[in-house]
């Protein structure tokens, strides 16, 4: 007589879980999805401990109960934010309809300084078996997993004489080239030996170097190398802003007309102000309160791949 199959019956919150999973699966990008998960998770636990919830619509209604549970714990406007974004997005909840902290430039604790971290061999940056990637990551200024996918001939020069390190699957799985300010460009050009195979060795990124606080210090000198230029060079504001626009109709097409999305000239002119936290921030720790938009964006697109001036402000420009 053959034996019956004993099937463990799902947990409520075992089923929440997979309906959510399910749902996030449409995100391409492994590490965006992973995150949305894990985050939904979170909430989910949270609202079966506090109240039993029994069914994703009666989470729903204890979305602000958990934002207000997040502040409580003391985490940053920035932290509370990324545990919300999935929750919201799964509820289709617009976030400015969810009472929570404003995140400022102020609040963010990522990436500046030393962050209070106990000194170790594998977070020095002096430690000389890491040389060689922190060296060129204060000229390039890319993320450590682009730094592990560095191929020896991803290093290219436009027509204009630009040089660019080649990211093959930047943030989001995009395409992106990391421009090469000119006083760099021997240096950097000496990792790249025209090979298929990885610049770097595992064992040379195997750290807890902060990597991003170079990121950010490669893009203060990208916007002081801008800056300077635009003031004391004729002309080379029209050349920039050329370049720009040839990027942007090159890489930013419309997904179904396959032709250049609209530019947005604003970005082009003026000054970017501070305000608010981010401006008390910058006095504070002596930094400029009023930046070039033209200088910010050349370095928000070709340092950052960003495209976006206040991310390039606030998380790097006035990072401390």
């Amino acid at each position: 007589m053959s034996k019956k199959k004993k099937f463990k019956k799902q947990s409520i919150a075992r089923i929440m879980f997979e309906e959510a999973k399910s749902f996030f699966a449409k995100y391409p990008n492994n590490v965006t999805r992973s995150a949305y998960v894990k985050n939904y998770r979170k909430f989910i636990d949270y609202c079966r401990r506090e109240f039993d919830c029994k069914t994703a619509d009666e989470c729903k209604s204890h979305i602000q109960d958990y934002v207000d549970y997040l502040v409580q714990k003391e985490l940053t406007p920035s932290t509370i934010h990324t545990y919300i974004a999935p929750v919201a997005i799964y509820h289709g909840i617009p976030m400015e309809q969810i009472e929570k902290p404003r995140r400022c430039a102020a609040h963010n604790v990522r990436s500046r300084s030393n962050n209070g971290r106990q000194y170790r061999s594998d977070n020095d940056e002096n430690n000389p078996k890491y040389s060689r990637s922190v060296d060129f990551q204060k000229c390039v200024g890319i993320r450590r997993n682009e730094l592990a996918n560095l191929r020896g001939n991803d290093f290219t020069q436009d027509e204009n004489g630009n040089f660019f390190v080649i990211v093959r699957k930047g943030k989001g799985g995009k395409r992106q080239l990391q421009k090469i300010l000119p006083d760099d460009v021997e240096f950097v050009k000496s990792y790249f030996y025209g090979m298929e195979s990885k610049v770097f060795d595992p064992s040379e990124l195997n750290n807890q170097i902060d990597y991003h606080s170079l990121r950010a210090a490669q893009a203060k000198r990208a916007y002081k190398y801008y800056l300077d230029r635009i003031n004391n060079e004729e002309g080379y504001r029209e050349e920039l802003e050329e370049l720009i626009c040839k990027h942007w109709n090159e890489r930013c097409l419309d997904k179904r007309t396959k032709k250049p999305k609209p530019i947005n000239k604003y970005d082009f002119t003026g000054t970017y102000k501070l305000r608010g936290e981010s401006k008390k921030h910058a006095i504070k720790n002596g930094l400029p309160t009023e930046y070039d938009r033209l200088a910010v964006l050349a370095t928000s697109i070709f340092h950052l791949s960003h495209w976006r001036l206040n991310v390039c402000v606030s998380n790097y420009l006035i990072a401390v």
